[in-house]
């Protein structure tokens, strides 16, 4: 498996003039939209160009409809693609817009430039409240209830697409002029467009220019000019001839076939926060969802603590584990905001701080900063007068802010996700048997009482007995002890403003109680609260806020202990589960040669998926994993990057056990 690039995340951010209130990019020389017919020539180029009303119009009932576009710039192209969407498409269809920028504008630009668009005000104010940092990486966004999702890719349009997992039935290729902007239009992203098409996608764009017609001939694109908008004389359509040959060097990583069809149904194992979000997520796509769960309430085990941190330990240097907590912090604290804004007891995004308490970590945290890794909308250094007056409370040291972070309640957050009326739970009931139904195409839980077409397994490592003989290799979890303290809030002592995460972490007090901790044990397989690892929390708390910690220490202590489950990389498992004897034997010849070519082609076990091993990060990575299963089921875009995929695929263990001749 290649090594993940190494590189700097924070992007350049749009250099903006205004003339007479139309945006201008200083880089490129180029206006943004002509203020006076901008809206009409988007309607003009790019939905009629695609003829996109037309085609929308005939979609059935549950259809899934996937838009690309090279330039994202002021968002007018989408809105106005919303607009006609929800007043076109059926209601239960969905649309998947994915989107590229090189220089993403900052947000005051933003709300600026959609300010002359009043008619789009409900989607614009969705996507400033989603807007992410000029960070480069995949951003999710959920729309209108989930009928619109929104896939920004921030970065180089064509190195962005070459790690985006998608299929698009139309292109809308804006950007700047080719003139202007000789480095996007490259024979690089023209062949990425063609990979991300099928037989007859098609295209539009406002350019006639000769590179741009000539590049997209090449790639196999059927080209067509049609009278331009306005003043200007052509513009250019067309639509791919043939489906380009893709190249397969990992065959294993290919994904499955989409397991929902005609029947929209599926069924969810575990109630804890990877199985809530996956049935919030499926749900939203318009799937009825059964839920079954062991224990007589959802978030009883690893989910069930009072309060958890939306903390990223961000590396100086990017790895794919951090490209998948980045993407789902980002899709996380947008989840949350709706949800807290009608339930503030679900959780608070006040703010978290990152200690730097010993000088590893401040030389780890000072070389994040020099070298400007990621953007300041994310991160802020503070030093420790400063954390001490974020977080209300005399603080040991200072540290990294993350300003959009907070904490939320698992257990309650997991009940507000399962109210979703496509949602059925069913409590008190363990998974006892599990049986595919060749025939039927359908699986089969505790005798039949419960089948569907697809089934996620979002369980911890001791719920899932009836895999054990299919996915050996897979299932490679490890649980992991925790323990977290409570106490009720000192009187007389200030309530802490925000999240303080050192060795430990401890949340603002929920309902006149703080939650710190949580201890770490590996090899510990029982689940008595004690009373030393209360000390121990305090002893963590002390190291980084002592005036809380020394009033904490004189209050009665409650507590509970439960597993983390884990994977030897600390990855989650994420995606459809592999057909093992099936690979085993198709890629052995990975144990003589790790670089051996081998055909297209991967064997899953029919409709069944897993979504677990989140470990103490689940608040981060189980939604936007939900998500990515929800878009594996369906077979549309998914909302991370080629690379993350790939490091939560389950079948990566085999993998590397053929590589290391372990089997």
């Amino acid at each position: 498996m290649t090594k993940p690039r190494q590189e700097r995340l924070q992007l350049q951010q749009a250099q903006i003039d205004w003339q007479q209130d139309t945006p201008v990019s200083r880089t490129f020389d180029d206006i943004y939209f002509n203020k006076a017919g901008g809206l009409a020539e988007t309607e003009y180029v790019f939905l009629g160009g695609n003829d996109l009303l037309i085609r929308w119009q005939a979609l059935g009932s549950a259809s899934q409809f996937a838009i690309g576009e090279t330039g994202f710039g002021t968002g007018l192209n989408f809105l106005c693609t919303r607009q006609h969407w929800l007043q076109t498409a059926p209601a239960d269809a969905r649309l998947h817009y994915i989107s590229c920028e090189r220089y993403p504008l900052s947000r005051e630009d933003l709300r600026q430039a959609l300010g002359h668009w009043p008619e789009f005000s409900d989607g614009a104010q969705q996507l400033l409240t989603g807007w992410p940092p000029a960070c480069r990486g995949i951003f999710t966004l959920a729309f209108d209830g989930g009928r619109i999702q929104l896939t920004l890719l921030f970065g180089d349009a064509a190195e962005m697409l070459a790690q985006c997992n998608a299929e698009v039935d139309c292109w809308f290729l804006d950007g700047f002029a080719p003139s202007r902007n000789p480095e996007m239009w490259t024979e690089q992203l023209f062949q990425q467009l063609a990979r991300h098409s099928r037989t007859g996608t098609s295209l539009a764009t406002f350019t006639a220019a000769g590179v741009v017609r000539r590049g997209l001939e090449a790639a196999g694109f059927a080209i067509a000019k049609r009278p331009g908008f306005g003043r200007k004389r052509e513009m250019l359509t067309g639509q791919l001839i043939a489906s380009a040959a893709t190249v397969t060097p990992q065959p294993w990583f290919a994904r499955p076939a989409p397991a929902i069809s005609q029947r929209r149904e599926a069924i969810v194992v575990g109630a804890g926060l990877a199985g809530a979000c996956t049935a919030a997520a499926l749900a939203h796509a318009g799937i009825r969802v059964r839920v079954i769960e062991r224990h007589a309430t959802p978030a009883t085990e690893g989910s069930g603590n009072p309060q958890g941190a939306l903390y990223i330990k961000l590396p100086a240097r990017p790895t794919r584990q951090s490209e998948l907590h980045l993407a789902g912090f980002h899709y996380t604290t947008r989840l949350l905001q709706p949800l807290i804004a009608e339930d503030p007891e679900l959780g608070q995004l006040c703010g978290l701080l990152s200690l730097a308490l010993d000088q590893k970590e401040a030389t780890r945290q000072q070389q994040l900063v020099d070298e400007a890794t990621y953007p300041s909308g994310l991160l802020t250094q503070v030093d420790v007068e400063q954390a001490s007056s974020l977080a209300g409370t005399r603080l040991a040291a200072g540290g990294l802010w993350f300003p959009e972070a907070g904490w939320a309640a698992p257990a309650r957050l997991c009940e507000r996700l399962l109210s979703h009326p496509n949602i059925e739970c069913h409590f008190n009931t363990p998974l006892e048997s599990l049986d595919y139904d060749d025939a039927q195409q359908l699986w089969r839980i505790n005798g039949g009482r419960f089948e569907a077409p697809a089934v996620i397994l979002c369980t911890a490592a001791e719920s899932i007995p009836a895999l054990a003989q299919r996915c050996p290799l897979t299932l490679t979890l490890k649980p992991i002890r925790g323990q977290v303290s409570s106490a009720e809030a000192p009187a007389g002592e200030p309530p802490l403003q925000c999240v303080v995460c050192g060795e430990g972490y401890i949340s603002p007090p929920a309902h006149g109680r703080y939650c710190f901790g949580a201890s770490f044990k590996l090899h510990d397989r029982t689940l008595e609260v004690r009373a030393q690892e209360h000390q121990d929390n305090l002893t963590l708390l002390q190291g980084a806020a002592p005036a809380l910690a020394h009033a904490l220490d004189s209050q009665a202590l409650t507590g509970r202990a439960a597993f983390r489950a884990t994977t030897p990389d600390y990855l989650p498992l994420v995606g459809a589960l592999p057909d093992e004897a099936w690979v085993v034997e198709r890629f052995a010849k990975l144990r003589d040669d790790s670089n051996w070519s081998f055909p297209a082609g991967m064997q899953h076990l029919p409709g069944l998926y897993i979504n677990t091993g989140h470990g103490a990060k689940g608040l981060i990575s189980c939604p936007i994993s939900a998500q990515l299963i929800t878009d594996l089921l369906l077979g549309t875009p998914l909302p991370v990057s080629q690379r993350v995929y790939e490091s939560v695929n389950p079948v990566r263990f085999a993998i590397k056990k053929l590589i290391r001749r372990s089997i």
